[in-house]
């Protein structure tokens, strides 16, 4: 599933934030490997998008399509373990998301956790063909119209 690798912190923050990202952690050192699913909340009423909320789900099964299950949100920039979420405080895959969450920002985090995107656009959810796009996980065409900070 491992595609293009994010070694930018803002691209990574962009392509997580872009509100369809499938994006696998991998420690360097113990090559433990995460894959989340991080989706821009909408509002049950009108469909659209909650500016400032996401749903973090872990995969947890084989199909990587469909086996994610809730881990927490990101509400306004900060990630917190939802209270809903059967996966414990103590699960090494949320302090691995946690942990690249809090220190994402920092340039020496990419030398202990690898970003990698599966080839798909965070946003649209197509195919990434121009290189520039696959470097960032963010199509061109999305990159321009739809992706903006979001705290």
């Amino acid at each position: 599933m491992l595609k293009g690798q994010i070694r930018n912190p803002d691209d990574a923050l962009s392509f997580i934030l872009a509100g369809n990202a499938t994006v696998t952690l991998r420690s360097v050192r113990t090559e433990n490997r995460f894959t989340f699913k991080v989706k821009q909340a909408k509002d049950r009423a009108t469909g659209r998008p909650v500016d400032g909320l996401f749903f973090v789900a872990l995969m947890n099964g084989p199909d990587n399509e469909t086996n994610f299950q809730y881990l927490g949100t990101i509400r306004n920039g900060v990630y917190a373990l939802g209270r809903k979420s059967r996966i414990t405080a103590n699960a090494v895959s949320h302090k691995a998301f946690d942990w690249f969450w809090q220190n994402m920002r920092h340039a020496d985090c990419f030398d202990l956790i690898e970003c990698w995107h599966e080839g798909r656009c965070g946003h649209c959810n197509r195919k990434l063909t121009v290189p520039e796009s696959i470097e960032r996980g963010i199509g061109p065409e999305c990159a321009k119209s739809h992706i903006r900070r979001h705290f």
